[in-house]
């Protein structure tokens, strides 16, 4: 029987696993709907774009959801906390990605240019804004978020939404819609040929250094300028300048993971016309990189609070109890590996590359 704290750890270590599985899989679905609109430019191309990602856009959000459900079952308060702090964005994300299935399935029904133009940029609005909040909600939770706890420990939340955008949240918003970009683009290299297929080449080069630079920029600010949230040797909270850093120094080897953040970016710069296999491989790498960067850095707070720092909810005092932890532990041991199988199978199974010839020659059974 495992102690509370071991089990507490773990579901940190799972629940970021399950992210990673989600970035991994939908942020290449994400980053294609980014770019439909322009990269391709004649409407088979669009075909073809939207047709790299459906035989897997509705299953990679099984990976979404699994992670939102452990969150809710082990980190009940956590999960109260934050959708109370991010109601807003959460709703307007979850609003916009209606227009992606609405977009795939609706595009093809009528035969006008108009029509599937209107549908495009559907897409592109389900892609492009859920992806931009993901990374603004990530960037405040290093600047830390207005609540405090009341004596029967339920949140009170004093935010705003205009407040959520500060510089560095933005600077984290495009990082993230940056580096789903690159995603996006590196997968449909793989699965593309002929025109589109170098056009993308382009987008590559782009989102990869737009990624490096605001990657490297958030460094410097969490180093030089940010305050941070660190726990004493009293375990009494507090605020110290570059306190984000902390744990790099406690855990040297967690400064591996920017390394390799960099070095995935740096990477798929370089690859980007020649090695698609490579390329796309690098973008995983980046994405792993910066996971573990950001969750390494906030260990162990979950949702740091800027105006009640003993009030701060941490892995430790948001978790679940340590049955639920362990009824937990033995369902997920059972049931993600069975859906890392098939999804690894799904993606065996239909893997190929689309051409303008077989969406000619599929024209009624495609998107």
């Amino acid at each position: 029987m495992l102690e509370l704290e071991t089990l507490q750890i773990i579901w940190w270590v799972l629940i970021c696993v399950l992210f990673t599985a989600f970035m991994l899989t939908s942020g290449f679905d994400t980053g294609i709907g980014i770019i439909l609109p322009f990269a391709a430019k004649t409407d088979t191309e669009r075909r073809i774009l939207i047709n790299v990602l459906a035989p897997h856009w509705d299953g990679n959000q099984v990976w979404l959801v699994l992670a939102i459900g452990a969150i809710f079952a082990a980190w009940p308060i956590i999960y109260g906390t934050s959708f109370s702090l991010f109601y807003f964005p959460l709703m307007l994300a979850l609003f916009c990605l209606f227009f992606r299935p609405l977009g795939f399935d609706y595009r093809g029904k009528i035969d006008d240019p108009r029509w599937r133009e209107f549908w495009d940029w559907g897409i592109f609005v389900g892609s492009v804004f859920p992806t931009f909040f993901l990374g603004l909600i990530i960037g405040n939770l290093f600047i830390g978020l207005p609540f405090s706890m009341d004596e029967l420990h339920r949140a009170i939340v004093s935010t705003t939404f205009i407040n959520l955008f500060n510089p560095f949240a933005i600077l984290s918003g495009l990082f993230c819609t940056s580096l789903l970009i690159l995603h996006g683009a590196s997968y449909s290299k793989m699965r593309t040929d002929d025109a589109l297929n170098a056009r993308l080449s382009k987008f590559i080069k782009a989102s990869s250094l737009a990624s490096l630079i605001s990657f490297i920029l958030m460094g410097f600010l969490l180093w030089q300028i940010m305050d941070g949230n660190t726990i004493n040797t009293t375990a009494v909270v507090e605020t110290t300048k570059a306190g984000w850093l902390n744990n790099y120094q406690l855990y040297p080897n967690l400064a591996i993971a920017p390394l390799v953040g960099m070095f995935g970016l740096a990477a798929a710069y370089l690859f980007s016309n020649n090695f698609p296999l490579l390329t796309f491989l690098s973008s995983c790498i980046a994405i792993i990189g910066a996971i573990v960067t950001a969750s390494g850095s906030l260990f162990p707070f979950i949702v740091p609070s800027s105006i009640a720092l003993q009030d701060s909810l941490t892995i430790f005092n948001g978790s679940s109890s340590s049955y639920a932890l362990q009824v937990m532990s033995i369902a997920a041991a059972f049931f993600i590996p069975i859906i890392f199988i098939y999804t690894a199978w799904c993606y065996r199974k239909l893997w190929g590359k689309l051409t303008t010839r077989f969406i000619q020659e599929n024209d009624h059974s495609l998107y």
